[in-house]
C-alpha cells in the first residue's frame, strides 16, 4: 500500500496541503510546533478513524473553523482508491471511499503502522500497551477480529455487572458466560497466531538494526493455565471453563472477572531473559524498534501487501548510531514510510523525498 497523494484542509494549523507523495521514505523536517505530527495524524485518523493525541475530533479543527477535509489517494494489489474524511461541527464525521460513504470495517481502508516515543517503553510499559499493539494490528488485519474485541468489550462489561449483583446463578449469566468463553479463545488463538509470526520475524530486524548477537523471544502469556502441549480452539475453550469453575468462589467475592484476554500479556525474551526486567533501557528501545517493523512484516505475510509505516519523532529518542541504522532500513525498505523529525543525521538519503515544514506549511526539499 503506498499514498500518492494526500489533501488535508482547516486540520490542526494547516489551513491548505495538497502533497504528491514519494513512494518510499518521505522525511518531514522542522522545528517543534510546525504541524509535522499534524501530517501523520490526518493520515492515522484517516485510517483508523480516531486520532492518536486526542479523542475529541473538534479539538483537531484549524483555529475558528468548523470544519476539517482529509483526502488520500492511494494504491495497493494494482488498485487505485481514493479516500475522504469530512467532519464538521454539526454533521460530524464521515468516511468516503472511492466516492461512497463507508464505516470503519471497509476493507480498502488506508492501512498504516504507527511508531511514536511512547512506543519505545512498549516493552517496560503495562500490559495494556502490549495488548493495544497486538489489538490494533489485528484489528487492520482482520475484519473478524475488530468484530470480536468490539463484541468482547461489551460482553466483559455484562459479565462484571452481573457479578456485582450477585446474578451469577441466572440464565442470563449462564449464557453471557458461553458467549464470554467462545469469544475469549478465539480473541486469544487469534493473537496467539500473530504472536507467533512477530516470533519469526522480530530476530532477525532486531540483530539487523542493532548489530546484536543477542536472540529475542515473544510469548503469548495467558491468564489462566493450559494444561495441554498444544493450543486450539477447543483446548482453550475447556482450560477456561476449568478455571472459571475453580475460581468462582474468588470472582463471586471481588465481583469481577478476574480471567480473559484483558488480562493477558506479551512476554518478551532477550537471551533467554524477560527482557522488561532485565534489558537495558537502550536495547529495550531496540526491542521497540523491531517490534514495529516486524509488525509491517507480519501484515504483509498475512495480507500479501505492506501498510504504511508511520514514525513520529522518534530519531530524538535514539543514540546516533540506532538512528543510523533505522534510516538505513527505512531507506532500502520495500514500504512507504513517513518520518518526522527536527534534525537527521549525517546520513545519505539520496533515496528519499525531504519536506521543509513551516507553520502549516509543506516546502519540497532537495533530495540530499
Amino acid at each position: 500500500m503506498r499514498v500518492e497523494n494526500i489533501i488535508i484542509r482547516n486540520f490542526r494549523n494547516i489551513e491548505i496541503l495538497n502533497q504528491e507523495i514519494f513512494p518510499g521514505l518521505n522525511i518531514f523536517i522542522g522545528e517543534n510546533a510546525q504541524g509535522k505530527t499534524n501530517i501523520l495524524e490526518a493520515l492515522y485518523l484517516l485510517a483508523s478513524g480516531t486520532s492518536f493525541r486526542t479523542n475529541i475530533d473538534f479539538q483537531l479543527l484549524k483555529f475558528d473553523e468548523s470544519a476539517f477535509y482529509i483526502k488520500a489517494r492511494y494504491s495497493y494489489n494494482d488498485r487505485a482508491i481514493n479516500a475522504e474524511l469530512k467532519y464538521d461541527l454539526k454533521r460530524k464525521k464521515n468516511v468516503f471511499i472511492n466516492s461512497k460513504r463507508t464505516g470503519q470495517s471497509n476493507i480498502d481502508r488506508l492501512r498504516v503502522v504507527l511508531f511514536t516515543p511512547d512506543d519505545l517503553y512498549l516493552i517496560k510499559g503495562s500490559p495494556s500497551k502490549r495488548r493495544n499493539f497486538i489489538d490494533f494490528s489485528l484489528k487492520q488485519i482482520s475484519q473478524e477480529y475488530r468484530y470480536l474485541i468490539e463484541n468482547y468489550s461489551k460482553i466483559i462489561k455484562k459479565r462484571n455487572l452481573l457479578l456485582k449483583k450477585e446474578q451469577t446463578n441466572t440464565k442470563s449469566f449462564k449464557l453471557v458466560e458461553e458467549i464470554f468463553i467462545e469469544t475469549s479463545a478465539r480473541i486469544i488463538l487469534d493473537r496467539i497466531n500473530l504472536v507467533n509470526i512477530l516470533d519469526e520475524t522480530t530476530n532477525a530486524i532486531f540483530k539487523e538494526i542493532n548489530y546484536s548477537p543477542s536472540k529475542l523471544k515473544i510469548r503469548y502469556a495467558l491468564s489462566f493455565p493450559v494444561d495441554s502441549g498444544k493450543i486450539n480452539l477447543d483446548i482453550l475453550k475447556n482450560c477456561l471453563f476449568k478455571h472459571i469453575k475453580n475460581n468462582s468462589d474468588n470472582e463471586k467475592t471481588r465481583k469481577k472477572s478476574l480471567v480473559g484476554p484483558h488480562l493477558d500479556d506479551i512476554n518478551i525474551y532477550q537471551d533467554e531473559k524477560l527482557a522488561r526486567q532485565y534489558a537495558s533501557q537502550g536495547q529495550q528501545r531496540t526491542i521497540a524498534v523491531s517490534l514495529k517493523l516486524a509488525e509491517i512484516i507480519a501484515f504483509k505475510k498475512i495480507k500479501n501487501y505492506y501498510p504504511v509505516f508511520l514514525l513520529d519523532e522518534v530519531l530524538a529518542e535514539l543514540d546516533e548510531s540506532k538512528k543510523i541504522k533505522l534510516l538505513n532500513y527505512l531507506l532500502g525498505a520495500d514500504f512507504q514510510s513517513f518520518l518526522t523529525a527536527v534534525k537527521i543525521p549525517g546520513i545519505d538519503t539520496t533515496n528519499a523525498a525531504r519536506f521543509l515544514v513551516e507553520n502549516g506549511c509543506l516546502k519540497r526539499k532537495e533530495q540530499t
